[in-house]
């Protein structure tokens, strides 16, 4: 399950939740395999598009995109990444949920 979740904010006798915004790995290269052909993304939205746009029953997701991997962090040995940005604003796109690896 990819979980995109925005913040609710606590509301009288109701407490609030965190937003929660899974990372994923992105594949446009279905017959190639390895870490390095993979995109990583920040999914915020999963949608499907209302009828009077046709017949398009695919789910999309809005993401966020991050720069490739980098070296692993020498004390943890995890894969670094960092936001991709344009002039400051973070790099975007609507996809097929099915490019989701």
């Amino acid at each position: 399950h990819v979980r995109a979740r925005p913040e609710v904010v606590a509301s009288g006798w109701r407490s609030g939740c965190p937003g929660h915004f899974d990372m994923v790995l992105i594949s446009d290269m279905p017959q190639s395999s390895g870490l390095h052909t993979l995109d990583v993304a920040q999914v915020h939205v999963i949608f499907t598009l209302p009828r009077q746009f046709g017949m398009y029953s695919r789910a999309l997701a809005y993401i966020e995109w991050f720069m490739p991997f980098r070296l692993p962090d020498p004390s943890s040995q995890l894969l670094q990444v960092s936001c991709s940005t344009c002039h400051l604003c973070r790099n975007a796109a609507v996809i097929h949920v099915d490019k989701i690896v």
